[in-house]
């Protein structure tokens, strides 16, 4: 009876320590799949409308959807699996803090576009869309039907880094599966200039209109910081108010001509009166939106958002939380418990050899003794 009752409170205990991983465990996957993203919005700054001429932008650069060329291993597709999820559950909480006017995609929104074959190209537009359309994206379109998109070209989706050649049938296909229904006047006040700096191009199809509105550049690859033919052409001919890129994944600020550079990585909102910049400073403003995807080795990822009220730019980015901390822990936790369960057995070593020994031990004792 009493071998009986060792090997029931061995089991016991045993299934008390079992139910208790797998509860600790539940909850580092809400913490790490569902709630952190939450805790990063609540860090977020607002910024409210002040007029009723307010337009909402939010800017997303590098997302690099992974495609299946480059990563070959036995775990790329959870790879690719958990960014997209990443990318989609990120897109989500910022669309619903912010609810844009307009969405600006800054270039490399697939990281093998550049070669990917046309089955392969599909496959990836397919992605990047289910990921960047989601309930809440669709709700607010039928509200409001101002919503619009804007993509820029990187050279992830047609070549151009590092001198690689560009082909026609790269440009035709970005252009055919993301830039057919792009915008290009907004509400008869903001106009949207796309600059390709791989090409040296840009669009400017209305010259005549343009001093009528409020003018915005959007580029992948940075245009302030490099000078060159393409900078003079684009002051001369466009004269934009304010410019967006990509491309280096940091998150900074050109003031053009001054060399100034501004490293912004602090939880803030900037303000920028563009009318007064140009017109009493003769300068150009360039921001640059960080990355939003944790692939891309940075440690400070987000997404940019910016409020536009007559010629008043209001400027945050919404950080986002960093995946390889919250994968790590998944690491650790499972060492942890692979460790305790090794410990465990050892100083319980089985209950049921233990009950065998004891058994054995019982049938000698009750020998008789002559």
């Amino acid at each position: 009876m009493a071998s009986l009752r060792v090997v029931n409170s061995n089991l016991i205990s045993c299934r008390l320590v079992c139910r208790g991983f797998v509860v600790l465990t539940l909850l580092l996957m809400f913490f790490n799949e569902v709630l952190i993203y939450y805790i990063a919005q609540s860090s977020w700054n607002s910024i409210d409308c002040k007029l009723e001429n307010c337009t909402r932008l939010l800017l997303i650069a590098d997302p690099q959807i992974l495609g299946t060329s480059y990563d070959r291993s036995s775990h790329s597709p959870l790879a690719r699996y958990d960014l997209d999820r990443y990318l989609q559950k990120s897109f989500e909480r910022a669309v619903s803090f912010t609810q844009p006017h307009i969405i600006v995609f800054l270039g490399d929104l697939l990281d093998e576009g550049n070669i990917a074959t046309a089955q392969e190209y599909k496959q990836y537009v397919q992605r990047f869309k289910r990921i960047y359309r989601n309930k809440q994206l669709t709700n607010f379109r039928m509200i409001s039907a101002y919503f619009q998109r804007v993509h820029v070209p990187g050279d992830n989706d047609i070549g151009g880094d590092n001198g690689d050649y560009i082909s026609n049938s790269n440009q035709r296909r970005f252009e055919n599966h993301f830039m057919s229904e792009d915008l290009f006047d907004y509400d008869n006040h903001l106009r949207f200039f796309k600059i390709n700096r791989m090409l040296l191009d840009f669009t400017n199809p209305d010259k005549e209109h343009n001093a009528e509105r409020l003018r915005i550049g959007v580029t992948h690859a940075p245009l302030l910081i490099g000078g060159g033919p393409l900078l003079r052409a684009v002051i001369s001919d466009l004269d934009p108010h304010i410019i967006f890129s990509g491309h280096w994944h940091e998150s900074r600020i050109f003031i053009y001509p001054s060399t100034k550079v501004i490293n912004f990585y602090e939880n803030a909102v900037r303000h920028f009166d563009l009318k007064a910049l140009k017109e009493q400073e003769h300068s150009y403003l360039e921001i640059m939106v960080p990355t939003c995807s944790y692939r891309m080795g940075k440690s400070k990822i987000g997404m940019g958002y910016a409020v536009l009220e007559n010629y008043n730019l209001s400027y945050t980015v919404l950080w986002h939380p960093n995946r390889f901390i919250l994968l790590f822990t998944y690491v650790f936790w499972g060492l942890f418990v692979l460790c305790s369960a090794i410990v465990y057995k050892m100083m319980t070593r089985c209950p049921f050899r233990v009950a065998k020994r004891q058994s054995v031990y019982s049938r000698v004792a009750n020998i008789p003794q002559f």
